[in-house]
């Protein structure tokens, strides 16, 4: 099986923190981002994750693929079922607008494999600059502002569930809250607090998942 993705969509890390923690072998192929006929053959639209099987038919949406491959990974590497999450989820609803003027420019400054060429680059800016309504100069200069958004966002979140205090297991709260999260270490000096930073680094590790955080702009 192929695992269509890109490395800063939140969605595809979905499937990778799933496909990783269920130890289901896919070869990982990242597009570049302009890339829509390739999206367009396999599943009729132009989105990833796209999980690909051996035969040639593939299926689309994030969920859906981690729930397939929680189906057929390790049965010895359960996944917590869903908690209450309504909360954190609210808080980081609140900061949306804050968080995309923050990545959305640094998502094409870290060399991702998704935006090796120039036109993959001109395509992901166009049309984020429409999403936040500015452009990237202004979304950078306004930076100050913004991590004081996320920051107190951050501050204030209510406790998140650390694998560690459940026997070392994933759960599907983590597959909904950690990829949000975790691109939010691409922003250098972003202060995370502690217990953030411990939720981060552990589902990282659970998941074999990278962070920017040695890395952020």
């Amino acid at each position: 099986m192929r695992l269509y993705l890109y490395d800063h969509c939140p969605f595809c890390i979905r499937a990778e923190m799933v496909a990783h923690y269920k130890r289901v072998p896919v070869e990982q192929v990242y597009l570049l981002n302009d890339d829509e006929a390739s999206c367009l053959a396999m599943i009729g639209a132009k989105q990833v994750p796209i999980l690909q099987f051996d035969d040639g038919s593939a299926m689309g949406e994030s969920l859906d693929i981690a729930r397939h491959l929680d189906e057929i990974g390790d049965v010895l590497r359960p996944i917590r079922p869903h908690g209450d999450t309504e909360a954190i989820r609210a808080q980081l609803d609140r900061a949306r607008l804050a968080i995309w003027c923050l990545l959305f420019p640094r998502d094409i400054a870290l060399d991702l494999p998704e935006f090796a060429t120039a036109s993959a680059r001109d395509y992901f800016q166009a049309k984020k600059e429409q999403l936040i309504q500015r452009s990237f100069a202004q979304a950078l200069a306004e930076t100050a502002e913004h991590k004081a958004a996320v920051e107190a966002m951050l501050a204030g979140l209510p406790a998140l569930p650390l694998p560690s205090e459940h026997g070392g297991t994933l759960g599907w709260d983590d597959v909904l809250l950690y990829p949000g999260l975790r691109n939010l270490s691409m922003v250098r000096d972003l202060a995370f607090p502690p217990a953030v930073r411990a939720y981060v680094e552990e589902v990282a590790r659970l998941t074999a998942t990278t962070t920017y955080f040695d890395r952020a702009r």
